[in-house]
């Protein structure tokens, strides 16, 4: 089965796909999401419906709640039996029968599971991931679901992806000599596909293709493995040596951090500092993050003795008032730019200086990318300076930009919730606590403010 865009498809079907984004944008997400599944059952593989569909299947169990989630998949649990009989004689049929269970509650781990499996007997690997991709986004640390996500990124071709899943694993079992064996082999296929290994041409070439192409997916963050960063730390410095290169000496220093060399990653961004002749902020974070992996062994060293308790809060002192120079001396020389500024408002606020952090959230905002946070963390000063008012003001103007329930819009909740509370009416905070609640009801201390409430009102 091949993928398919819009123009691959008879014209009633793009009609059809158009009514169903114009539902969507109205909220109609049901009838929506109806025509986009009827779309995916005629065309599976029409990736623009597949995306659309998800998207809005998303927005809706988001709304749902986790219990009445819950209850939606032991309904369809039945369902189950029918939908893994038909896999391997009507994997098409199949796939539609998992469709229509996952457009009543898309985060059905089974469902996603029997997608997946369905999807590879059609001949459609790529719906598999897309499957095993929501679940691990539900289930981020179930290493069975990740497994069998990069054994379908291999069947698709992806074996790049396949390793960084490989990688996640290895990094959970750093002793576990099977799980390395495995990340190395994973290494190799990457490296084989990325440099095009089958093509004709010299085994040194080859070799070098290899290696060029194992230090460039380290240099992604990619690999993880200890061996593999010796080997690239010792390449970047024989380049070094015959032609210096701020680029390489960067790249050389994020090595050194990540294997612990700490002293050596810090000579190389000076290095690069210098020859800049500028304060370089992204440099001069390199250089912070560096010397703060040296405070906190420091730290840790300390705390292996309870007698230690006031150097470890003075060490603790130093590495904050380190991390703050360093914070203000980069706003001092880029002041117009407000991720630096951000930056320099959760030290503030962090450090209780609540004052200070609402100035530089108030510069931070005018950032895009940040204005939602920055109206939460105002909100949360406001509410320690018991300003209650403005307080809720942030946070409710922050709430109207959040549209799905995830961390954010819980944590903006949250506090919105405990700013009623501060204020004495218990009725509104209760609404925002019952919001998280059906969403999450292990957030925080959410579960526990809701109960009480119930057990107040049944004890009269």
């Amino acid at each position: 089965m091949d993928k398919k865009n819009l123009q691959d498809v008879q014209t009633g079907m793009r009609e059809m796909f158009n009514r169903a984004v114009e539902s969507g944008r109205k909220n109609n997400l049901d009838y929506a999401i109806e025509l986009l599944k009827d779309l995916v059952r005629k065309s599976p593989g029409l990736i623009p419906a597949r995306e659309k569909l998800r998207e809005y299947e998303k927005l809706k169990s988001n709304k749902i709640g986790g219990l009445a989630g819950r209850f939606i998949n032991l309904k369809s649990s039945f369902q189950a039996a029918k939908i893994k009989s038909a896999i391997s004689q009507k994997p098409l049929e199949a796939m539609a029968m998992c469709e229509e269970v996952l457009s009543k509650n898309l985060y059905n781990p089974l469902v996603l599971n029997m997608l997946a499996d369905a999807s590879l007997k059609a001949g459609a690997p790529f719906i598999g991931v897309e499957a095993l991709s929501i679940l691990r986004d539900l289930k981020p640390h179930n290493e069975t679901n990740l497994r069998k996500l990069a054994d379908f990124y291999r069947k698709c071709g992806d074996a790049m992806s396949a390793l960084k899943i490989v990688q996640e694993i290895a990094a959970r079992h750093p002793k576990d000599l099977n799980v390395q064996a495995e990340m190395r082999s994973a290494v190799a296929l990457a490296s084989m596909q990325q440099g095009d290994w089958q093509k004709e041409g010299k085994t040194q070439d080859k070799v070098k293709d290899k290696e060029e192409g194992m230090v460039a997916e380290l240099l992604d963050g990619t690999l993880h493995d200890v061996d593999q960063m010796k080997m690239v730390i010792g390449k970047l410095e024989k380049d070094l040596e015959k032609e210096d290169s701020i680029d390489s000496r960067k790249k050389l220093g994020e090595l050194y951090h990540a294997c612990g060399r700490y002293d050596d990653a810090i000579e190389q961004y000076t290095r690069v500092a210098k020859a800049i002749g500028a304060m370089d902020p992204a440099v001069d974070k390199s250089i912070e993050k560096s010397n703060i992996a040296k405070i906190d062994i420091e730290i840790s060293d300390l705390c292996v003795d309870s007698a230690n308790f006031a150097q470890v809060e003075e060490v603790k002192k130093k590495r904050y008032n380190y991390q703050l120079e360093r914070a203000t001396d980069r706003v001092n020389t880029y002041p117009n730019d407000n991720q630096l500024r951000y930056d320099l408002a959760i030290l503030y606020f962090n450090g209780n200086f609540i004052d200070n952090a609402i100035e530089q959230f108030q510069y931070a905002r005018k950032n895009l990318q940040r204005k939602t946070g920055c109206m939460v963390y105002l909100g949360r000063c406001f509410l320690l300076k018991e300003q209650y008012d403005m307080a809720i003001e942030q946070l409710s103007a922050a709430l109207t930009e959040m549209l799905v329930m995830d961390k954010a819009k819980k944590e903006a909740l949250y506090y919105l919730a405990k700013t009623y509370e501060a204020s004495d009416n218990a009725e509104k905070a209760l609404e925002s606590y019952k919001e998280i609640y059906q969403a999450d009801v292990n957030y925080l201390d959410v579960g526990k403010k809701v109960q009480e409430f119930y057990n107040k009102k049944k004890n009269g």
